[in-house]
Order: structure tokens, then C-alpha cells, then sequence
């Protein structure tokens, strides 16, 4: 489960631009009307930038997320009243269980086999949507004019409006409990800012401001994206050996830090396999992620970690690595295969250091924490040693 503070921080910065845009809708009275004729090429201007990144840094989900929303925007625009209104039906409908789709299928190659399958997925949908639209179906529609509810959602269908309950329901619950924060919560709010612009398409400029907020959103995620990839460790989540002396280079003359190494994990490989290994890595950094004091984990390659302790020095830095030495000891792992499931324990071994004025660079602090470190392993191993 992911804690509030973690949820609450991923989702602010999307929920602040449908905000922004929702502050700007409603005092669209007092904002100059050549503003508002300029949003819609914003929106398309900014949705050729999302295909161009997203293509150019192989994000593909966000191509399949933005070009329906070109699409539906020219139907709008260029269709009969009547086909239109159908096209807000089916639009309505589909296109929040398309978010979901897209959001639970993981990132291939755009001509993988899995690529092109979503393709003519995508393919299939468009023809779908275009065919009933072109050759409309009253029964059809009828059947999805249901009345399920007491309420008026107008212009929302009460189908449309149940679809939307359950596509952030499980949005909510991904939140939650799936580690994906960056992406679970922009979906949630793209989806939130969907059937805003849908609900208020009568009111001027709305479902305008509602398209580029969503455009604003899916930009901002690919670039909080492409910073957690080059920053983050994509097995254990934390931040990596960059984003180390990015930070260390930012701090003061006091800090201090510790090198952690996972005690005989080559040998752990070799005998449980590498799938096991990750496990343990993960589960290891997942404890070293709540480290007390102000310190922050960070993966440093392989089987070795860092926590970082800023304005702290080496004995308050080594009382909660050595806390969490104990914990992690203290806590059985187990290891299940198809015919039996075996307990084992997991150690680490930790060199503590504080910077000195002697230390040139952060590169300088590693190593003595590193030199630290390896006597923590001649000593016996699950211990902490203090520089």
C-alpha cells in the first residue's frame, strides 16, 4: 500500500492543472475572448509535441491516449449535429475504459507483436465508434440511454456515468495499492478532467480548457517520466546512483552517509536464481526506503545501497542504520517454489561516514564509506561499521 503523503504528492501537481483550468472556466467572463480562441491550437500544438516525445522516447501509451482525443475533436467540429451528439455517446462510454485499457498494459516496442496488437485494437475501436456514428443504430442507442439512476446527469448518460464510477474506482484502488503513482494518479485526474469537459460541453469554452488540461497533464507526466528514468531504479523504485551525487552535490558541509551491501547475495543468485534475488532486493530496499532520521535510500548498482543523512553526523546516522540492520535480520523471507516453500534470513553489512573537509568531492565520501563498508564484511558481516 502506498502511503497518503506519496499518493498525495503525485496526484497534486495533475489535480493543480485541472484546477487551474477549472479557475479559468469559471471566470471566463473577465478573461479576454482571443484567449480562449487560441486553446484549441494549444491543445493541438501540444498534442503534437506528446506524439513527437512519445514516439522519440518510446512512451507509445500516451500516442493511443492523445490521438483519439484529436479525432473526437475534429468529429465534433466537422460532423452533423446529430452524428455529433452520437459521437459524444459513444465517446462517453468507451473512452474512459479506453484510459483504463491503456493504463494497465505495459510499455512494447510499437511494431512488437504486443504493439500491433494494440494497433489493431485501436484500429478496431476507431472503426467501431466511425461505422455506428456513420450508420446510427436506434436501438442501440437506446439501449445505452438506460435509466439507472434517480439523478439527472444530462448531458452525461446514466450508463456513461456508471462506466465513469467504476473507471475511478479502480484508478483509485491502483492509486492505492499499485507502485505506478506517477502514472495511476494523472490518469485518475485525466479522467476526472474528461467527463468535466463532457459534463459542461454546453458551457462556453469548457470542453476546450478540458482538452488542454488533459494535454497540459499527459505533457507533464512525460516529463516527470523521462526524469524518473534517468534518475530512478526501475526494479527496487528508488532513486539511483545519479540522482545520488545530484543531491549529495547540493548539500552542505554536513552530512553524513551510509554504504549498505547485501551480505552473500552472489551466493543467494546462484542458489535460489535471479527472479529470487530481485525479490530480495526489492524487499531490502522497501525497509531501507523508511529509514529514520531525515536519511534517503537510494540504489547504488547491484547488490549495494546508500543512505544519505543530511545535517546529521556519523552517530546519528549509524543509530538508524543499525536499526534497520536489525530489522531487515530480524525479518524471515520466504521463498516458494511448485513443489516447497523454504523461510530464510537476509543481512546487510553498513560502512558509516561523515564528510570531513578533507573530502574533495562527494566520489571522495563514497570511498571512505565504501573502505568503511569493508570492514563491516572482515568483521563478520551483519554489522555496522563506523568510520
Amino acid at each position: 500500500m502506498n502511503s497518503l503523503k506519496s499518493v498525495l504528492l503525485n496526484i497534486s501537481i495533475p489535480f493543480f492543472i485541472f484546477l487551474l483550468f477549472l479557475f479559468i472556466a469559471y471566470y471566463e467572463a473577465k478573461i479576454p475572448e482571443i484567449i480562449f480562441n487560441l486553446v484549441p491550437y494549444l491543445f493541438y500544438g501540444i498534442s503534437v509535441l506528446i506524439l513527437w516525445v512519445s514516439w522519440h522516447f518510446n512512451r507509445n501509451r500516451f500516442i493511443f491516449i492523445v490521438v483519439p482525443l484529436l479525432l473526437v475533436n475534429a468529429g465534433f467540429e466537422y460532423l452533423s449535429a446529430k452524428k455529433a451528439t452520437d459521437l459524444f455517446l459513444y465517446v462517453s462510454l468507451l473512452y474512459p475504459l479506453h484510459l483504463l485499457i491503456f493504463l494497465s498494459l505495459r510499455e512494447r516496442g510499437l511494431f512488437s507483436i504486443w504493439g500491433i496488437l494494440k494497433i489493431l485494437f485501436f484500429l478496431l475501436e476507431i472503426g467501431v465508434v466511425s461505422y455506428l456514428v456513420v450508420n446510427p443504430n436506434d436501438s442501440l442507442i437506446a439501449l445505452f440511454k438506460i435509466k439507472l439512476f434517480a439523478a439527472s446527469f444530462y448531458p452525461l448518460q446514466d450508463l456513461s456515468f456508471a462506466i465513469g464510477i467504476f473507471v475511478l474506482f479502480i484508478m483509485g484502488a491502483l492509486l492505492i495499492f499499485n507502485r505506478y503513482l506517477i502514472y495511476n494518479s494523472s490518469f485518475f485526474v485525466i479522467t476526472v478532467t474528461f467527463y468535466a469537459g463532457l459534463y459542461f460541453i454546453k458551457t462556453a469554452h469548457a470542453y476546450d480548457l478540458s482538452m488542454l488540461a488533459i494535454g497540459v497533464i499527459i505533457f507533464i507526466l512525460l516529463i516527470r517520466e523521462s526524469y524518473r528514468l534517468a534518475f530512478y531504479d526501475e526494479l527496487t523504485s528508488l532513486p539511483g546512483r545519479r540522482a545520488l551525487v545530484e543531491d549529495m552535490a547540493k548539500l552542505g558541509m554536513k552530512y553524513s552517509l551510509a554504504m549498505i551491501d547485501i551480505d552473500h547475495f552472489k551466493k543467494f543468485n546462484d542458489t535460489y536464481g535471479h527472479d529470487t534475488g530481485d525479490e530480495v532486493l526489492k524487499m531490502v530496499a522497501s525497509r531501507l526506503a523508511n529509514v529514520g532520521g531525515g536519511g534517503k535510500a537510494y540504489r547504488y548498482g547491484g547488490e549495494e545501497f546508500v543512505l544519505l543523512f543530511p545535517s546529521k553526523d556519523a552517530d546519528e546516522s549509524y543509530t538508524h542504520t543499525d536499526i534497520l540492520r536489525d530489522a531487515i535480520a530480524k525479518s524471515p523471507f520466504s521463498i516458494r517454489n511448485k513443489k516447497s516453500s523454504k523461510t530464510i534470513y537476509v543481512n546487510i553489512s553498513s560502512g558509516v561516514v561523515q564528510k570531513s573537509s578533507k573530502d574533495r568531492d562527494p566520489f571522495a565520501v563514497m570511498k571512505r564509506a565504501d573502505n568503511a563498508l569493508y570492514k563491516a564484511k572482515k568483521a563478520g558481516r551483519n554489522q555496522v561499521i563506523k568510520a
